[in-house]
């Protein structure tokens, strides 16, 4: 019987990082796959999405026949280039000495799995199990999945044809990029949201923006709007939403609940606890009730972004070997591939309390800054956040052309426990993006000095 250190069930990005995390650190590790590696997140969701959204905005030419974008040629571009990075990933996990094993994993016990592929059963034994084995989209009980009509996100990418009107229900940041993606492609674009605002829980400023950003495509935001009937009107759907409003689409797109994929792990009998919505349940560690048993990515219940599945993969791989780490969300960013980009990390301002810091924050606008006039941008800003007392960065949100890739460098300040004084001295010239993280950096450092002088 073959015996691993480390087996992982699911090579999505949480699996796949676990598993090169572990590798890294010595160990003999195993990947069990169902479908291809990549899973929902090379095949289905973010990374698809936002190689379109590229495609169109930098090679929209490449796409455009007569005024009208060829769908069939654009679909096509990005199915052929998520098969070419999932054999990239493959090769990675090759390289890095990861067993890659194409089949269904069933967990018998904390040291012990059983592999189905090609009509062939056998078992192999282990030390520790991380599943990642992802999630699937729920259906709404009055709004069944049906053909191209009502689909899920992972289901877009299957049907190369544009609908002259499209309702995506459920916002967040897929949401609205997917609402950016159809309008690129000519959809008139309708957008609901069970809250009143797109992100309740992000710094105000950043959804003005975002929302400002939506409303300036033409897409129409239905926010804390739900939906009260529907029904076949030849090739359309009359919409009716609870409040009264009505309106007709070609498709409906839900962005709502899912579900984990342990439905087939039969955790009940390994002892491994499941929530209602047959996610796993996990500790800071990312451990489940069973000793020796992890679960990272969407499995765990959340709705998961590529940057937080892969932090999580990293981390169960460490306790796997032997390590005593916690997950700290507030060291991931959330990223949104708008236009321009938003990306979050850590506090801002006015949530700093509920941290226990006191938070004071710097604030750039892009169209002072000299990038800004040298790139005719004309909306973003950057903020800094720092704790009043200690000067150290906590937080800050970018609106940026490039705020996906900035965002790292203040995530590395938080991780380091940086003074914003620090920020402050980036070498860089005033030309460059960068700029405006240095400019808010001084703004805060700034009101960190009057906050002083007045106590």
């Amino acid at each position: 019987m073959e015996t691993f250190d480390v087996i992982v069930l699911g090579a999505g990005s949480a699996g796949v990082s676990a598993a090169l995390r572990a590798s890294d650190q010595g160990a003999q590790v195993c990947i069990i796959e169902q479908e291809k590696i990549g899973g929902s997140c090379i095949h289905k969701g973010l990374y698809p999405l936002k190689l379109g959204l590229g495609l169109l905005r930098n090679n929209e030419s490449n796409f455009n026949v007569n005024g009208h974008i060829d769908s069939e040629k654009l679909f096509h571009k990005i199915t052929d280039s998520m098969q070419l990075l999932s054999k990239l990933w493959e090769q990675r996990l090759t390289e890095a000495g990861v067993m890659i094993k194409i089949g269904s994993g069933l967990p018998l016990s904390s040291d012990l799995v059983q592999v189905r592929s090609n009509d062939k059963t056998f078992d192999i034994a282990t030390k520790k199990i991380i599943i990642a084995t992802g999630s699937s989209p729920v259906q709404l009980p009055a709004l069944p999945f049906e053909g191209d009509i009502i689909v899920s996100t992972d289901d877009i990418f299957k049907n190369y044809s544009i609908p002259d009107r499209v309702f995506i229900m459920g916002a967040g940041g897929y949401g609205c990029e997917l609402s950016s993606f159809y309008q690129m492609l000519g959809s008139k674009v309708f957008l609901s949201s069970d809250h009143s605002r797109l992100f309740p829980d992000q710094d105000p400023e950043i959804i003005n923006n975002l929302e400002r950003s939506l409303k300036s495509l033409k897409v129409k935001l239905l926010l804390g709007k739900k939906i009260s009937s529907y029904f076949k009107n030849n090739e359309l759907l009359d919409i009716t939403l609870a409040e009264g409003i009505k309106f007709q689409t070609e498709k409906i797109i839900l962005n709502l609940d899912r579900q984990g994929n342990s439905e087939n792990l039969e955790c009940d009998t390994l002892g491994v606890r499941v929530g209602d919505n047959e996610e796993i349940l996990v500790n800071d560690k990312l451990e489940t009730s069973v000793p020796d048993i992890f679960a990272v990515g969407s499995i765990t219940g959340r709705r998961s972004r590529s940057g937080i599945s892969e932090e999580e993969g990293k981390i169960a791989a460490d306790n796997a070997m032997g390590k005593n780490k916690s997950i700290n969300y507030d060291w991931i960013p959330f990223v949104f591939f708008t236009k321009p980009e938003i990306a979050s990390v850590g506090c801002f301002a006015e949530q700093a309390h509920y941290k226990g810091f006191r938070g004071v924050e710097g604030c750039a606008k892009s169209e002072y800054l000299d990038f800004s006039f040298l790139g005719e941008i004309k909306e973003g800003f950057f903020k800094i956040v720092a704790d009043a007392r200690s000067g150290v960065v906590i937080g800050g949100q970018f609106v940026s052309p490039n705020a996906s890739q900035l965002i790292s460098l203040l995530v590395l300040a938080i991780k380091k426990g940086m003074k914003v004084g620090a920020l402050v001295s980036l070498a860089n010239g005033k030309s460059e993006e960068i700029e405006g993280i240095r400019e808010a950096a001084r703004l805060c450092s700034k009101a960190i000095k009057k906050q002083h002088q007045t106590m």
